[in-house]
């Protein structure tokens, strides 16, 4: 097996579907977590490719861009995380996609913005423009595959980032976002209670 070293900050974050992946998978591998002090200093050195995180250290290659990690893990770990059907396999990129990409960039800006009420009437535009688009892309996703996950009965690496993205909101961690603001998206509240009900889950922390 493969020498992992997974290196984000101390928080779940965009790290965390991966963890998950790679211990529901069965696959070792090192946990290593960073104060911003240390990330700091390790981005001054050049340590990261990208100069951000996460990354994944594979027999001492590092590897960047979530959504390319997570296949990674589905390819050697449990292969039933990455549908082998073309189209399954098509839809589950495409809301990592969403997720990874399109609302992530669109989250960003409100992330760093340390005025609350600047943070807040971003999060605002933010819930009904490029959220309300890609959560009501994948609601019509979840819709066809029959749910409750994105590929319809088996979940996949695609699920792990949405339920994380919604458990954050749950958890409280998004100013100016609730868990009131996801009541118009039914299956997706669905498919992240499906992937915590997973016994695989239970037995992975």
């Amino acid at each position: 097996m493969p020498n992992l070293v997974l290196t984000y900050f101390d928080g779940p974050g965009r790290a965390e579907p991966i963890r998950v992946a790679l211990r529901i998978s069965g696959l070792a591998f090192e946990d290593r977590r960073l104060k911003f002090p240390e990330f700091a200093e390790a981005r001054a050195r050049g340590d990261f490719p990208l100069g951000s995180v996460p990354v994944l250290t594979v027999d001492g290659v590092d590897v960047v861009q979530t959504t390319a990690m997570l296949r990674y893990v589905a390819r050697v770990g449990d292969r039933s995380l990455y549908p082998e059907d073309p189209w399954a396999a098509t839809m589950v990129d495409s809301v990592l996609e969403c997720l990874n990409d399109s609302l992530s960039n669109a989250m960003l800006p409100s992330l760093f913005e340390r005025d609350m009420a600047k943070k807040l009437a971003m999060r605002a535009e933010l819930l009904t423009g490029p959220m309300a688009r890609v959560y009501g892309y994948i609601e019509g996703v979840l819709s066809r595959s029959g749910g409750p996950f994105v590929a319809g009965g088996a979940m996949s690496v695609a699920d792990l980032v949405l339920a994380a993205g919604v458990e954050q909101i749950r958890r409280g961690s998004l100013d100016g976002i609730t868990v009131a603001d996801l009541a118009k998206y039914p299956r997706i509240l669905a498919a992240a209670d499906a992937v915590a009900a997973d016994p695989r889950l239970r037995t992975s922390a």
